[in-house]
Order: structure tokens, then sequence, then C-alpha cells
């Protein structure tokens, strides 16, 4: 029997970290992020690390990043990385923290723990041993992974989180392309890739929107944005998107939704009042109710096939179709009574006008009623 002092040693110096207190600025300027680290930016906001990294303590102070040591492709990320470029694996939300507005302080120093790496991959896998993701995070990691598939040979990068959410993207394809996908699909990243790819043109229309400086900039807190409204406006670029006049009018209506600023009119007394039968402002007005549970027509922002969710996906639908288009509800501005059915109304009208099902399918199931498919809709053009 062997005696276990018998074994072979083996040579272990390659494997121990380097250990170097360098400045913060070189942390936070010379040490690139990660390229598959997710939106630390808005991890930093979140109140659980808010919290957190409040009060300093010393291990705020230990850091972990690798350096290069050879030029490496990165098939991840389509670029060539040059030997001695070095990345952060580890710190990332704690350092967008420290250079926030909301941080009363920055360290003058850290701590950093490296070593060298000859390949990209290894780097990562650096990075993912000390990854923690909830798993709304490991989502969102499988939609920017499909963005990098889709996008990196473009040179396109998508950071927004409003469009790194899975929900809103898989509905959206599922909506606008029945005959090819099913809700019974997973969202791995190869289902998400097929999503973003059928969805390329939407996605980027409103990438474009979201990076407006219009979009948010009153930072008002009456009205978040919500998965569903990623959702919508994606599916509503789908149905408008060969019409340059519908698109303006549906950009208007999302940084208008974004600063919750509502459509007014001028009185006789040449004064402006909140016009209240606005499909947008009646749109604006119930989601803004969502919290406090008084909304008839918006009772959840989840998207899960309930009864309340198809509501929800309605009432939100009718509402942008109608201000795109011009038209009220009613002269009075009371909800069309058959307004619950809107989604599957669009649905169907949406499949027409791609040609997945002829009207004379539709008339014979007798599913959607003849006037929605009526582009002159004489009834309502009587009521503006």
């Amino acid at each position: 029997m062997n005696n276990k002092n018998d074994k072979s040693r083996i040579n272990v110096d390659r494997l121990f970290y380097e250990h170097e207190i360098i400045s913060i600025d070189e942390w936070h300027n010379d040490w690139q992020v990660c390229p598959i680290q997710r939106d630390h930016d808005e991890r930093s906001r979140k109140p659980k690390h808010r919290n957190k990294f409040k009060q300093l303590e010393s291990a705020h102070l230990e850091v972990d990043g690798a350096i290069l040591t050879e030029d490496c492709y990165d098939p991840e990320t389509k670029k060539t990385y040059k030997a001695g470029t070095k990345f952060k694996t580890d710190a990332h939300t704690r350092d967008a923290y420290w250079w926030s507005d909301y941080s009363d302080f920055i360290p003058e120093k850290v701590r950093v723990k490296y070593k060298g790496h000859p390949h990209m991959s290894t780097i990562y896998n650096e990075y993912l041993m000390r990854d923690n993701p909830d798993d709304a995070e490991i989502a969102s990691d499988r939609v920017d992974g499909a963005y990098r598939a889709i996008y990196a040979e473009r040179g396109i990068s998508i950071k927004d989180s409003k469009l790194r959410k899975v929900e809103p993207i898989q509905h959206a394809a599922l909506q606008c392309f029945p005959n090819k996908y099913s809700t019974k699909m997973k969202t791995n990243t190869v289902n998400i890739k097929m999503w973003v790819s059928d969805l390329d043109d939407a996605i980027l229309w409103l990438r474009g929107i979201f990076a407006n400086p219009k979009f948010g900039y009153r930072n008002q807190t009456k009205l978040a944005h919500v998965n569903p409204f990623t959702w919508a406006y994606l599916v509503s670029y789908m149905k408008y998107k060969d019409c340059e006049e519908s698109l303006k009018k549906l950009e208007d209506l999302i940084i208008r939704v974004s600063n919750y600023t509502e459509v007014v009119n001028k009185a006789a007394n040449e004064e402006y009042e909140v016009d209240h039968c606005n499909p947008l402002n009646r749109l604006m007005e119930e989601w803004s109710q969502l919290k406090a549970a008084t909304s008839l027509y918006v009772q959840t922002a989840a998207m899960n096939g309930s009864v309340q969710s198809d509501n929800m996906r309605s009432f939100t639908l009718i509402c942008i179709d109608h201000f795109v288009e011009g038209i009220y509800f009613t002269k009075s501005g009371k909800m069309t009574p058959t307004w619950k059915t809107y989604l599957n109304d669009w649905n169907i009208a949406y499949k027409v006008a791609h040609g997945m099902v002829t009207t004379t399918e539709v008339n014979d199931t007798g599913t959607l009623p003849l006037d929605f498919l009526d582009e002159d809709e004489d009834e309502d053009e009587d009521e503006v």
C-alpha cells in the first residue's frame, strides 16, 4: 500500500494570485468591465446594494481582476483583446455605486487580487466563479447572450435594462409570430436568439427611443416603466412599421408615457385643461393606479395568461391603437364595451394583415367583428 506521503508534489506557483494596492481611479478606469458582466449600473441602484455599500467595510476594498497575457480573439464579443488588457472579474456593482450621484464617498484605494490568463474563456471562468445572480439576472444574462450573438458583428450593444428582460421579448415574439412559436418554448438562449432575430427592427427602433434624451427626462415617479410597456411598444411597432406617420405617433406616446405628459386642450377661457377622454391620458391614469389597486382595467403587470393579465393587455393595446389612429373610445371617453376582447381581435387582425389567415376564414369563424378590419372605421370617426 502506498504511503500518502509518497504522492508526487506539483508546482503551484502559477496558480497563486498576485495582490496589489492601487488607486480607485486606476481600478475604475484601467480595469475594464468584464464583457459578460450584466448591468451593474442598474444593480447599484437597487436598495439592497445601496444599503450594503453605504457603510464602507474592509471587505469592500478587496476586489478581483484578471490580466490577459496574450492577444486573444473572443468569439463571445467578436473582438480581439490585446495582451496586457485588464478586466474586473468582481466588484463591478460597488465600483458603480461609489462613482454614482447617490454615494457619499469614494475610497481612495483598493486591493486587487489577480493573475494572468492566456484566453478570454478562463477570464470568464474567473468571473463566473464569483458571480451570484438571482433568477431574473440569469434570464437577463440569456438575453445578453442572444444580443451579442445577433448584434456583436454589427457593432451594436444593447445595455438598456428595459430591453434586457425576457418576458416582453418572448410575448412579443409569440404574438407577432404565432405560427412559429408556442408558449411551451423554454426561455433558453437558443430560443431567445430566434425571438430577437425576428423582432430585430422593433428592438433597435425601441432602443433608439429609450436612448432619446427626451425619454424620462422629467424623472417623474407617478408611473414607472414596466415589462408590459416594452411588450406593447414592440408589438405596436410590428403593427405600424410600414407607416411612418403612425410610428411618429407611437414614439410620441412612448415619450409622453415616460414623462407622464398628458394631452391637453385649450379651453374657452384660454387656459389649458387635461383631455380626460384622450386614450393616452386614460392609459396613464389607469396604469398609475396599479399599486393602489383602484383600476378596473389594470389589475396586474404580470403577463401570465390569466384573465386579469389578458384584460390588462387588451386595455393597453386599445389605448395605444386609439391614440395612434386618432380616435376616442366614445364621445364621452367611456371605454368601449368590448374592450376585453381587444387582445384577441388585435391578434386576428394582425394575422390577416400578414397573410397568416384570410378574411374569409376569420368571417367564417365569426370571432372578429367585420368593422375591426375596416380601415375606414366610419362609426369611430364620427366620435372624434
